[in-house]
């Protein structure tokens, strides 16, 4: 099992953060996300993030949202993303484009009642899970990944090039999440692989994913790569 923060990126958070619940926008950690952030509450909570210490938890709706969008207790997957806005740029009508970096995975404890607009809960942060016993040979997984992703994405010099870099420079779950964000997934699927904490077994669903991209059978959301701006 890896340390919980070998970066120490969350050292000081408190386990209170804002969520930003959307239904068809999934951030893992190591990437980064852009938002545009434009309705009333949102603006709200954007402005009280700014002025805090900068996290954001981004979750995603469950089906049926559609009736109760505007309503607080519209329910989500317990497990979210941490994130922190690493960027902002404020328009003069109170817009805000945000960047979200990915942190951490998280499982939501429990929401809290405030008269906020917008939703605050407690968080529980989830550490990549390494088996004593590993259940795949994991540098040779690596390579795996990296050579299905050229073959998926023939035409994408730069970003193969970006994987190729990561896959001999990070460990086996932060690949794994980088090519989750670049990979084509349905909400479902992205949802999926956020809540996969065993890292060996991420891995597994990756490795079919990229195999069925690149065979032509995955059914994709058509969503651009890189991804563009997720509306609130």
């Amino acid at each position: 099992m890896m340390p919980a923060d070998p970066n120490n990126t969350t050292a000081d958070f408190t386990g209170r953060a804002a969520i930003f619940p959307l239904p068809n926008a999934t951030l893992f950690p190591n990437v980064m996300l852009p938002l545009h952030i434009f309705e009333p509450r949102y603006r709200c909570m954007a402005e009280d993030i700014l002025k805090g210490d900068g996290y954001l938890a981004l979750a995603m709706l469950k089906d049926g949202w559609e009736d109760r969008y505007e309503t607080k207790d519209c329910e989500i997957h317990d497990t979210l993303c941490l994130g922190k806005v690493i960027s902002n740029e404020r328009l003069e009508d109170g817009r805000h484009y945000l960047m979200l970096q990915g942190l951490r995975r998280a499982k939501l404890v429990t929401e809290l009642e405030t008269d906020l607009p917008y939703r605050l809960g407690m968080l529980e942060l989830v550490q990549d899970v390494y088996p004593q016993v590993p259940v795949i040979d994991r540098d040779r997984r690596q390579e795996e990944l990296v050579d299905w992703f050229r073959k998926a994405y023939p035409k994408l010099g730069l970003e193969a090039d970006m994987i190729h870099a990561l896959g001999s420079g990070v460990e086996l779950g932060e690949l794994c999440d980088v090519i989750a964000h670049s990979l084509k997934l349905p909400p479902d699927a992205a949802q999926r692989l956020l809540a996969q904490a065993d890292v060996d077994q991420r891995s597994d669903i990756v490795l079919e994913m990229l195999k069925l991209q690149f065979r032509g059978t995955f059914e994709s959301t058509g969503r651009d790569f890189p991804p563009g701006f997720s509306l609130n």
